[in-house]
């Protein structure tokens, strides 16, 4: 992938391996990906195709025992100290990378009942995070806690700081999850999956509340989901991710309205449709995701591909990512 002069981060080539009793797991098998200042890029798939493993990998959240990083870069743009770091190669329990998580690059979590303490008050955690980031005493860290409560929507934010996680609802924790993770201004935010377990209306104000604080607060976002219709929302760009690899990527208008690699098409036909459409049957995504322990050379879909069966697709080798239109691009021998 070629050197992006314009971006916050970017990701060149990462292969983020867990080594396990049964054996090796490729979690994240050659990803590249850029994330521009003010963006939003939507990472894209099925569960466990290491989407959350590529996020961790960013912020250096890995299990030390069991995983490595074994090759590629993660470029990241400092701001305070306007220079360019690649986060692999820093400690993972070292100063550098905690001055980074939560101040330059802050993490919403999938769950935020188990990313909550629930033996410590929702102000507490968020003022713990402010105090160790900012030189501030901690009647300012409070007060600007209480602030960022009412920024994502939270009313009686002044007895609210006082609650408890289990006090409070899902759409309330993960609102409180937001306002910890914007608390100190990052640059890049990391949602993984932050509508889960959210019924859909709680959904909808969570998107618009992310797309009016990335407004608010200038800051380049990187949504993981497996649900298309918060892409579709959000999203300026889009990867679609398989089996540790990005298949396709590009803008979300190129993506949604001209899908190049079979599994992205697959993908927008399984979701169900209004309108016109709804008397048509879904089509599902034949057979099922290998075995991760299994390694897979060359395409990685292709045995679940029905267009590989009915053109003798040339997928016995990995094909390159190829640029099919400007800013469009695909992994697929179809396109060679």
């Amino acid at each position: 992938m070629k050197k992006n002069n314009q971006y916050l981060l970017q990701i060149n080539n990462l292969k983020t391996f867990f080594y396990t009793l049964d054996g090796i797991v490729r979690a994240v098998d050659g990803v590249s990906l850029v994330i521009k200042p003010g963006q939003t890029v939507g990472l894209v798939g099925e569960s466990g195709c290491g989407k959350s493993v590529t996020a961790h990998s960013i912020l250096r959240l890995l299990p030390l025992k069991i995983s490595k990083i074994t090759e590629g870069e993660i470029l990241f743009r400092r701001r305070d100290v306007k220079d360019t770091i690649d986060l692999v190669k820093v400690d993972p329990q070292g100063k550098i990378i905690r001055s980074i998580r939560g101040r330059e690059i802050a993490m919403i979590f999938q769950e935020p009942m188990t990313s909550l303490s629930p033996v410590y008050t929702v102000g507490n955690q968020i003022i713990e995070t402010i105090l160790l980031h900012q030189q501030i005493e901690y009647n300012e860290a409070r007060e600007h806690a209480i602030k960022m409560l009412e920024a994502v929507g939270l009313g009686m934010a002044e007895s609210l700081i006082d609650e408890y996680p289990h006090r409070l609802s899902g759409g309330q924790r993960q609102r409180v999850m937001i306002a910890m993770a914007l608390s100190c201004n990052p640059s890049l935010l990391i949602a993984d999956e932050p509508t889960t377990a959210l019924d859909v209306t709680i959904q909808a104000q969570i998107i618009e509340l992310l797309k009016s604080l990335q407004k608010k607060f200038q800051m380049a976002v990187l949504i993981i989901t497996h649900n298309l219709g918060v892409i579709a929302e959000i999203a300026d760009e889009i990867a679609v991710m398989y089996l540790g690899r990005i298949v396709e990527k590009g803008s979300l208008q190129q993506v949604f309205k001209n899908p190049l690699h079979p599994y992205t098409i697959g993908l927008l036909k399984s979701v169900p449709m209004i309108g016109n459409q709804v008397k048509k049957k879904l089509a599902p995504i034949p057979g099922s995701v290998p075995d991760p322990l299994t390694a897979i050379e060359g395409c990685a879909f292709r045995l679940r591909c029905p267009i590989c069966k009915q053109h003798e697709c040339k997928g016995q080798k990995e094909a390159p990512m190829l640029e099919v239109e400007p800013g469009h691009y695909v992994s697929c021998s179809l396109y060679d």
